[in-house]
């Protein structure tokens, strides 16, 4: 029986450490300098944002191709890569299914997903607002209250916002916050990756999903940025 637990923890082990180890890039006539790797987000969200030019793309698992590079090919044939999920399947012909890029453009964002097996894409717009609002806030968690980030002119991806952080007691969730794309909780909204994170600890951050939190464990005045296109938040804690 011991021996039994021994495997199965090292089954385990060997999984975790597989999934830890997994690396994906994307080439093709459609990505510039042919190869592209992908950012590792979180063991189950891997993203590529930046150029594309039409073409064919094809997800692989090594850097270069070779006898030992996977191929993530769509389940379905003509696939464009700007799309709302779309399954793959994992296999080594290399003339397999490729992925279509139907017009250039400076500003795609793909995720895979590779426990899920799918991939999503989207050709990325600025948006038109953006708030902060919640318990922390000086406006609490009240639509119509929320106060609103500064777009920069040269970068209209990027906002910034400097204001007072603090915990609110009285208040549901007084340390907690998130943005929000109108100055309500529908539809646009960006998160954390897990609930609670501390802003000045992740610069991670996804668009819409679970809805997770923000939190803060220090009060103070701070100053933070949010790169839409890059999916980055950065904060400072300035006073």
């Amino acid at each position: 029986m011991r021996t039994l637990f021994m495997l199965i923890g090292l089954t385990a082990a060997l999984a975790l450490q597989a999934q830890q180890d997994q690396q994906f890039w994307i080439t093709g006539t459609a990505v510039p300098g042919n190869t592209q790797k992908l950012e590792m987000v979180s063991a189950n969200d891997f993203k590529y944002a930046g150029p594309l030019k039409a073409g064919e793309l094809r997800v692989i698992t090594t850097k270069k191709v070779g006898k030992n590079t996977q191929y993530l090919s769509p389940v379905v044939p003509d696939a464009n890569v700007a799309n709302h999920g779309i399954g793959f399947t994992v296999v080594t012909d290399i003339t397999s299914e490729p992925w279509q890029v139907v017009v250039d453009d400076e500003h795609y964002r793909l995720h895979v997903n590779p426990e899920r097996k799918t991939l999503h894409g989207e050709i990325c717009q600025p948006w038109g607002e953006l708030f902060i609002g919640g318990g922390a806030t000086a406006s609490g968690w009240k639509e119509g209250k929320m106060q609103l980030m500064h777009q920069q002119t040269d970068n209209p991806y990027v906002w910034t916002w400097e204001g007072e952080l603090k915990r609110h007691d009285g208040v549901e969730e007084p340390t907690s916050f998130k943005f929000q794309g109108q100055d309500r909780w529908h539809p646009k909204a960006l998160h954390p990756y897990a609930q609670g994170t501390d802003i000045l600890n992740d610069r991670r951050l996804r668009i819409g999903g679970d809805d997770t939190k923000w939190s803060i464990t220090k009060d103070g005045v701070y100053r933070i940025t949010i790169d839409i296109f890059n999916e980055k938040v950065q904060a400072e804690l300035i006073k």
